[in-house]
């Protein structure tokens, strides 16, 4: 007799205007990370947050980016990666008409706030920041 089994969740999806396209799932890993392929366009960054449960590393694979780590600016282009740790407040800013990023989160997860509002044109910003917290990160700003 067959078994209903729920979808696999989506390797690809679009979020606020970024493309993502995930490498390794936390469920592929036993939760210990996650590693997404984001294309990225100027407008398309997130606000100031803060992750209390993750550490997240950007890779620039092509283009560049000024990442915003507890108040101080750094560029990253192309070959560059920098790692922000949990309970750091961070944005970026995307620096050319578009960006490849590898972004990895440790421990995995956090990849499923992205999935829950891809899809959406343009989200509220008090439904990015609800779902944010569900998955144990604060909007900053």
């Amino acid at each position: 007799m067959p078994t209903a089994q729920a979808a696999a969740p989506a390797r690809e999806f679009i979020y606020l205007g970024n493309l993502f396209k995930v490498i390794a799932d936390s469920s592929d890993t036993q939760g210990r990370y996650a590693a997404m392929e984001v294309v990225s366009a100027p407008g398309s960054e997130p606000p100031l947050h803060i992750h209390a449960n993750e550490d997240e590393t950007f890779v620039v694979l092509e283009g560049s980016m000024r990442l915003t780590c507890a108040g101080e600016d750094r560029i990253l282009n192309a070959g560059d990666a920098a790692t922000v740790k949990r309970g750091t407040p961070h944005t970026f800013k995307v620096l050319t008409p578009t960006m490849r990023s590898l972004g990895i989160v440790r421990p995995g997860g956090f990849e499923d706030f992205f999935r829950e509002l891809a899809g959406e044109e343009r989200p509220s910003f008090e439904r990015i920041a609800q779902t944010a917290a569900k998955y144990g990160t604060r909007l900053a700003i």
